[in-house]
């Protein structure tokens, strides 16, 4: 006989009183006094709002979410979560999920069917294409996230084709960073006395950790300078708005660094002992001034050269943030900008040190042991990425996602798993990107009805809620400078809501079928045992805390080792010349490369986009709450400048039709003085098409409508604002 606490005696006791007590015919109103009085239990777990995963908290009523609130000890929460975080709690019992498996029947219609003819079917066929044409032509295709489960499946079949949405965001950044320094570093909001922030908006795309910091950081005096084409959110909290022609960040960079030089006011010690190539950078750049970079960006000389010397004067605790999707997946230069990041802050001497640049605190989890399993060769990638003759410089393990259909009209792959990402909308031209559909197996694993899995997908296998269950923890990192590692575990809170598995059980039961039998010999639960047995806590601490903090690991100071300079580079320095991209025939260090595309006429503009605070992309538009936010402040508008706009007669309010050479769209256009000339601005949340998602369809427009499925050679980005439209009054004629 199982016992049980006197407290929890009691607790059941008066729920059964409570229970017994009630009328067994209620109206409303008394239902509502009576369930005011059921228990509520708190449960931690992750948010899913957006990439960040917050850790929060989820409080269950009557076995239904009752309010969510963010865990105060977590880094990127700090007990406050936004307005996503609240609003995508709902979509639990949100109407556009898929609610059972389904595949598409010979007439273009889905049909449910049951897991396990799913998961058989699937298994059968997958079987037959890697007999046929080998495991190499199978793709995973995700947002990015469980990659675990995915390489362990793409391993034993022989696949080397992960591929994530990452060239969509910030494939330059990461591929810059990670041959320059050998690791990202985060701004130390913290302790900055001037904070430089050029096309990054922490306060759109927002951390709620890391604005709290930020903010406190501006109440202690620190100064915050914003260099954006429209004045975005973090700019109404900054010192400063500097707008600038959009696509010239690069030569801003190098107007700072030519002033940082020329005028001596750089850390020489730290560039003499730490950096490699710096020679090299000033030959080729010598000439570029901060007047040329005026000319360019249209920000006046004397200003880029205030900015250069108020960073110098306040440096080592001063920084440029290295920033995230506002400039590193936009432009034909997004990789030299990376590059240029990295150059400015070397330059300041503020790597590694209090109030600059520093790592993230981190900490090793354990994993579950499995028996070594004999697995074949894999063959190159089919995107190309890091294949010779191809795209080289590209980082294998995020890949070209926007090429997909071209691969699968080569029949360079067959067979396709589409993980919680929606190619279709947040992926160049979704004309194009319906070739998807044309793989010989195409399996979508979503939450809803997006717009991706509705048009490509030969089955669909929806994945349970993130408050619908339970996943091993992870390192809590990203961002924000912190010296104490945390670890943060998502926690299942409620029981399914209707027929849908995690993914480790879709995948057992379609490698089982597809003959790898045993490939996941384990649970969650085991997962977790294993991760916290190095850590020396017990799982239950977890489950119940869902965040700890452990003491800090991170300490200032350039890493040595034996005496010398030792980042995960090959001379151990940070490097201003980048081998690689010279040893493919492009040149080291970064020079100035103008944008692909400049409007030029009086109706042209270049198109460019970001994110609200109350969206991530395009996922959470679905969500009627968060979309009363966006009627609210008439979200799904356009923004264009007021003198560009007065001369084409636009009024604010107006509809207006923006078109390219891919599309042609119509929208309401806010008219504002808050924007540069050149371009308009469009959110990224809009333009649903999936008629299954009836909040989000034919909701604004997006920008992915109207630009080509291109790719950046160095770093496969999708360059997605190197797209000139034209703009006029009135709806499509």
């Amino acid at each position: 006989m199982v016992k049980i606490s006197r407290r929890t005696f009691l607790k059941a006791s008066a729920l059964a009183g409570l229970a017994s007590s009630l009328p067994l015919i209620m109206n409303f109103g008394d239902f509502t006094k009576a369930a005011e009085l059921l228990p509520v239990t708190r449960i931690p777990t992750m948010c899913n709002g957006c990439s960040s995963t917050c850790s929060k908290y989820v409080y269950i009523k009557n076995g239904r979410v009752w309010k969510v609130e963010g865990n105060p000890i977590d880094l990127k929460s700090s007990g406050r979560l936004c307005a996503r975080g609240h609003g995508m709690a709902a979509d639990v019992y949100g109407l556009g999920r898929v609610t059972q498996p389904m595949k598409r029947g010979d007439d273009n219609t889905f049909e449910p069917i049951s897991w396990g003819q799913a998961l058989e079917e699937i298994g059968d066929k997958l079987y037959k294409i890697i007999d046929e044409h080998g495991g190499n032509s199978v793709m995973w295709l995700g947002h990015g996230g469980k990659e675990h489960y995915a390489s362990t499946f793409l391993d034993e079949i022989g696949s080397s084709n992960y591929v994530t949405h990452y060239a969509t965001c910030f494939s330059s950044k990461t591929n810059v960073w990670d041959r320059m320094v050998g690791t990202t570093l985060n701004s130390d909001f913290d302790n900055a006395n001037y904070m430089l922030f050029v096309g990054r908006n922490f306060a759109g795309g927002i951390i709620p950790g890391a604005m709290n910091r930020i903010t406190k950081a501006k109440e202690r005096g620190a100064k915050i300078v914003v260099v954006d084409p429209r004045y975005c959110e973090l700019a109404i909290i900054a010192d400063e708005w500097v707008p600038i022609r959009p696509g010239t960040d690069l030569a801003f960079f190098l107007g700072i660094a030519h002033t940082l030089i020329s005028e001596k006011l750089f850390d020489r010690s730290f560039i003499a002992n730490y950096v490699y190539g710096f020679e090299e950078f000033w030959s080729a750049n010598k000439d570029f001034t901060a007047d040329k970079a005026a000319e360019i960006t249209g920000i006046p000389a004397d200003k880029i050269r205030e900015i250069a010397r108020d960073m110098a004067h306040n440096a080592p605790k001063a920084f440029l943030d290295s920033g995230y999707h506002g400039l590193h997946a936009h432009y034909a230069n997004s990789t030299q900008i990376a590059m240029l990041n990295v150059v400015v802050n070397a330059l300041l001497g503020n790597m590694f040190k209090v109030g600059g640049l520093m790592p993230g605190a981190s900490i090793s989890l354990g994993h579950v042991e499995t028996p070594l399993r004999e697995t074949p060769e894999k063959g190159p990638r089919a995107d190309g990425a890091g294949v010779e003759e191809e795209y080289p410089t590209v980082e294998p393990g995020r890949g070209i996602p926007q090429i997909v259909p071209d691969l699968i009209k080569k029949g360079r792959v067959k067979a396709l798993f589409i993980y919680h990402y929606n190619p279709l909308r947040t992926a160049p031209d979704p004309e194009y990107q319906k070739g998807l559909k044309d793989a010989e197996l195409v399996v979508s694993i979503p939450v809803d009805w997006n717009e991706t899995s509705l048009h490509t997908a030969h089955y669909i296998l929806p994945e349970s809620y993130y408050l619908e269950r339970t996943e091993p923890p992870k390192v809590v990192s990203g961002f924000i400078a912190h010296d104490n590692p945390q670890i943060s575990l998502r926690r299942q809170a409620i029981k399914p809501v209707h027929n849908t598995l995690p993914l480790l059980d879709m995948l057992k039961g379609i490698t089982a079928a597809a003959g790898y039998y045993n490939l996941y010999p384990f649970t969650v639960e085991d997962e977790i045992k294993a991760s916290v047995k190095p850590l020396g806590i017990s799982p239950h601490v977890l489950m119940e805390t869902g965040c700890i903090e452990f003491p800090a690991n991170v300490k200032p100071g350039f890493p040595i080792k034996d005496g010398k300079p030792a980042v995960n580079t090959f001379t151990g320095k940070i490097e201003f010349s980048i081998g690689a991209f010279k040893l493919y025939g492009s040149p080291g260090v970064a020079t100035w490369v103008p944008p692909l595309v400049m409007p030029q006429g009086e109706d042209e503009f270049r198109l460019i986009h970001g994110k609200q605070p109350w969206h991530s992309h395009h996922i959470t538009s679905n969500n009627p709450y968060l979309m009363a936010i966006s009627d609210m402040y008439n979200g799904t508008w356009a923004w264009m400048n007021k003198g560009r706009a007065e001369k084409l007669g636009i009024k604010n309010g107006d509809l207006v039709t923006i078109s390219s050479e891919k599309a042609v769209k119509t929208v309401n256009v806010k008219v504002t003085e808050l924007l540069h000339p050149d371009c308009v601005w469009i959110p990224s949340a809009y333009g649903g098409f999936s008629e299954r998602l009836k909040t989000a369809y034919q909701q604004g427009i997006n920008y992915n409508d109207f630009i080509p499925a291109r790719v950046e050679p160095l770093s496969g980005t999708v360059m997605g604002q190197e797209v000139v439209v034209k703009v006029s009054k009135g709806g499509i004629s």
